[in-house]
């Protein structure tokens, strides 16, 4: 973690939040975690997906869809890295932070991996309950 004593205008970090990387509770949690916490504007194809699934009325459960949204992000960018196709997030919890775009990219295709794979434990479980 980034040595932040320097900046005194740094907002304090829910602690809960574990800097995105909590358990999400919700698929809305789990959005919020990755607006404040994902580094780069990766996080713009996230919501993208998961529009066009709504817009599209595509089956499944918001929870589906959000981990069918991480899956295809993921997917798509995991292992290329494009670093030059990503700019700053501009909804991260702290303006200020430092962008350092190799480590930013990296950073944010692990959060997105942490958020799917809870999202497919919550899936398994649901269907533990639904599918006796």
């Amino acid at each position: 973690m980034p040595d932040t004593d320097h900046r005194p205008n740094v907002p304090d970090l829910p602690p809960e939040d574990k800097m995105g990387f909590a358990v999400p509770k919700t698929p809305a949690h789990s959005l919020m975690l990755l607006n404040r916490y994902m580094r780069t504007d990766m996080l713009q194809h996230i919501h993208v997906r998961l529009h066009k699934m709504r817009d599209e009325n595509e089956p499944g459960s918001p929870l589906h869809h959000m981990a069918k949204s991480l899956e295809q992000v993921i997917g798509t960018w995991d292992g290329i890295n494009l670093v030059e196709c990503f700019t700053r997030n501009h909804l991260h919890i702290d303006p200020d932070y430092e962008f350092r775009p190799e480590q930013d990219y990296l950073h944010d295709i692990r959060l997105m991996k942490h958020h799917l794979k809870c999202h497919r434990s919550t899936i398994k479980e649901l269907d533990r309950w639904r599918y006796p």
